[in-house]
Formats: C-alpha cells, sequence, structure tokens
C-alpha cells in the first residue's frame, strides 16, 4: 500500500505542504480555517508523519512503548496489574534493556476495536511521546501494525513469527517436540497438550508448540486423544480445573503439557487434591520457567524462555530503525530449551509407596 505523504495531505486541502508542514509542527501559526482543513484531510487520509522527516529534525523522546493489542485477560480485576507473570517479566525486562540504551520504556495495553488502537498509538508518535514500539500481538497479520507499516512508524513485533514486519520469537514448534521427547523417555504414552486462549482465540504461539506436540506424537506412533484436548485461559484456576478434569478417573493421560507455567502450577494443585502422585501417576511440564518452578511440590519441569536475549534483540532492532535503517523486515528465532525438574523426571526417583 502507498504511504500518505505530505504532499497528498496539502493537494486534497488545497494549500501548500509548508502549511500542512506548519499545521503539524507549529499550528499556533496557522489561520483558523486553514487549521480546520488541514487536520480534517490529516484525519481522512490517517495521515502520520514519517519517523525520516522527524529524524531530519533530530526529535527525540527517547521513549519506547511496549504495546499490547487486546492483552484483555493479563489484567485481574482485584489488582489491575498484569498477572500472567511471563509478560509482566517480559516488561521488566524490556525496560532494563531499554534503559542501558538511554531510553525510558512505556507500557500501553490497547483494548477494542482495530481503528481505536491504531489510533491510540499514532497519536503517541504524533504527541512526540515515544520513538518506537515493542508490538505484542496474538496473531499474524494485525491490521493495526499493517497501517502502522504504511505510516513509516517504527516498531517490532514480539513473540509472534509474522513474515510481513520485523520480529522476535522463540523456536515453540521445536522445543515443544522436545517436550514429547523427553516424556516419551521417561516411559509416558497418553501425553495430553493443554493450550491457551482468551476469548475464545489461541494465538500463533499456541498454535505452534501443538503443531510440534503433533509432529513429535506422530514420530513415536501415538496421537492426540481429542477428548483431552483442551485449552485454559492461561490462569491458575483453569489449569486447576482441567488437572481435575481429566484426572479424576483411571481413564486419564500419564503426562499433561501445559502452554504456561501458571496452569502447570494450578495442575499441580489439582492432582494433589485428587490424591493423583506427580510424576509417578501424572508428568507435568509447563512453559516459561518462571522462578517459582523450584520451589512448588514438586519442583516443576519447564521450558525456558530466552526473554533476555528477545529483549535485546527487539531493543536493538527498534533503535536501528528510529535511526534510519531499511530494507526488509529483520526476523529472529531464539532458542527455548526444556529444563527438567522433579514433576517430569521419573527415572531419577523411587517408585510411590
Amino acid at each position: 500500500m502507498k504511504r500518505v505523504t505530505i504532499k497528498d495531505v496539502a493537494r486534497m486541502a488545497g494549500v501548500s505542504y509548508q502549511t500542512v508542514s506548519l499545521v503539524l509542527n507549529h499550528p499556533e501559526m496557522v489561520a483558523d480555517k486553514t487549521l480546520k482543513r488541514v487536520q480534517e484531510v490529516i484525519a481522512t487520509l490517517n495521515f502520520v508523519p514519517s519517523m525520516a522527516a522527524r529524524s531530519m529534525r533530530a526529535i527525540r523522546t527517547n521513549t519506547l512503548a511496549c504495546v499490547f493489542f487486546g492483552e484483555r485477560a493479563a489484567y485481574d480485576n482485584r489488582s489491575f496489574q498484569i498477572q500472567d507473570t511471563y509478560w509482566n517479566n517480559v516488561v521488566q525486562v524490556l525496560s532494563r534493556v531499554a534503559d542501558g540504551h538511554g531510553y525510558a520504556l512505556m507500557q500501553r495495553s490497547q483494548i477494542g476495536d482495530d481503528a481505536t488502537a491504531y489510533a491510540c498509538v499514532r497519536d503517541l508518535f504524533l504527541a512526540g511521546r515515544v520513538d518506537g514500539v515493542v508490538a505484542v500481538v496474538e496473531r499474524t497479520g494485525h491490521p493495526v501494525l499493517e497501517q502502522l507499516q504504511q505510516a513509516g512508524l517504527p516498531f517490532v513485533v514480539f513473540g509472534t513469527r509474522d513474515p510481513a514486519f520485523s520480529y522476535v520469537a522463540q523456536n515453540n514448534q521445536s522445543v515443544t517436540a522436545d517436550v514429547v521427547d523427553h516424556l516419551h523417555a521417561e516411559g509416558c504414552r497418553r501425553i495430553a497438550f493443554i493450550g491457551g486462549e482468551r476469548d475464545g482465540h489461541v494465538n500463533e504461539d499456541v498454535e505452534e508448540r501443538h503443531r510440534g506436540y503433533l509432529a513429535a506424537m506422530g514420530c513415536h506412533g501415538l496421537a492426540e486423544y481429542a477428548p483431552w484436548a483442551l485449552n485454559g485461559d492461561w490462569s491458575l484456576a483453569s489449569g486447576h480445573r482441567i488437572a481435575r478434569q481429566l484426572c479424576a478417573g483411571a481413564d486419564r493421560p500419564d503426562a499433561l503439557i501445559f502452554a504456561s507455567d501458571r496452569m502447570a502450577l494450578g495442575a499441580l494443585k489439582g492432582l494433589h487434591e485428587l490424591g493423583v502422585s506427580v510424576p509417578h501417576e501424572v508428568s507435568v511440564v509447563g512453559f516459561d520457567n518462571m522462578h517459582y518452578d523450584d520451589y512448588c511440590i514438586p519442583p516443576l519441569s519447564s521450558v525456558h524462555s530466552p526473554v533476555l536475549e528477545m529483549a535485546q534483540a527487539s531493543v536493538q532492532m527498534l533503535l536501528d530503525r528510529i535511526l534510519g535503517a531499511d530494507g526488509q523486515p529483520l526476523q529472529r528465532v531464539f532458542p527455548a530449551g526444556l529444563v527438567v525438574r522433579d514433576s517430569s523426571s521419573r527415572a531419577s526417583l523411587q517408585p510411590a509407596g
């Protein structure tokens, strides 16, 4: 799509491009009637000044924004804070990395229709509040990102592999296959994968993990059992509920792979309440390798996410773009790895009883 330029605005408004520039930079110098007409055209064309032009004026806010698009369930109603520990960790690490480059980090959550979300992010740039955005989205081809790219605004996607944009991500598919291989080596054959969803939508990360699970199961001559193919909502409570639902009877899985540590931690409580021994009867593995994994009972096996490396790369990619680097989208995938603890290591434990 052709990017709207300042000359397009001038042509439609019937003024010179110098007048449009004054409207953008010194509106107090423009007659009210002309100002209103140009602003209406800017809104109609959805025009955003290019960052290249801002760079030429050496205007810097030294602030980046981490923007969550549609991450409604990342907050809870009790504390009004991000309760998803993984994304809380991402924000903190991004802030630390940005600070090392002399930048502050602003965090925003954009909930609502795409037009509203785009307008909010665009206004951050127009108001001179941020130089670039780290975008957290749950799907590829996000229309807000397409609009930001069309407008020439610098951003990088964190965690979702979208070939149209610059991104950093981890190898979700291959590492989930490694988890299945580990569980199979420990003697598990009835392995269930529990994904996560928000508002009925499963994000791209989970779909990649599920593909890795299916591929590895097939390599071992195993198949997914449809009644066990469930999704939690990333909460502790959903992991607790699903574990009790799947493991209350004799016809149960012998291993549960959860798409997050929070759900896996809830599952450990549910299995304890049922009197199911972990890992002798049911093994449990999570994702994210949070610090509390070492302190639950039993310690939780989990996939380590390379958050620091991804944060460092995303900030550097963003700063390069802010400083004028052009070209094809930069895309980097970092290796994640399984950290084996007692919740899935049957070979290292004595039989129960």
